[in-house]
């Protein structure tokens, strides 16, 4: 994710922050992050209110095998459920561009086989320029 708009959470969030100082996945995801930082702190503060002391941080937020994972510390069932929905949202998302998306695989080579491996959530037009399987 571009340095601006991974600061603008970072600054948006500090306290989620706190422990993470770039976040390792494609912009079209930002809007997604953003909102489930939103409900994240709607959460901590909200414990806090309660007399629940908060610990919550991310240790690391990235693309892996398509879609996004967020990993991190201190977060309660509520807050954990908030995480798996974000992470499944991602896989209709596509990564670059934030347009609808879906899975795809890698071209390899002239022969145009998959690479399973290498997988992208991604729009049409994304995945034509970047070489994955429309």
């Amino acid at each position: 994710m571009k340095f601006e708009l991974s600061n603008q959470l970072i600054e948006k969030y500090p306290s989620q922050f706190q422990n993470l100082k770039y976040i390792e996945c494609g912009d079209g995801w930002y809007d997604l992050l953003s909102k489930l930082c939103y409900i994240i702190q709607n959460k901590m503060d909200s414990n806090l209110r309660q007399g629940k002391d908060s610990k919550f941080f991310w240790s690391q937020i990235k693309e892996k095998f398509g879609g996004l994972r967020a990993y991190c510390y201190g977060a309660d069932e509520y807050m954990r459920g908030a995480i798996e929905m974000a992470e499944s949202i991602s896989y209709s998302i596509c990564e670059y561009s934030g347009e609808k998306g879906i899975l795809r695989k890698k071209r390899k080579g002239d022969n145009g086989e998959p690479i399973p491996a290498w997988l992208k959530t991604l729009s049409d037009s994304e995945a034509e320029k970047e070489g994955y399987l429309l």
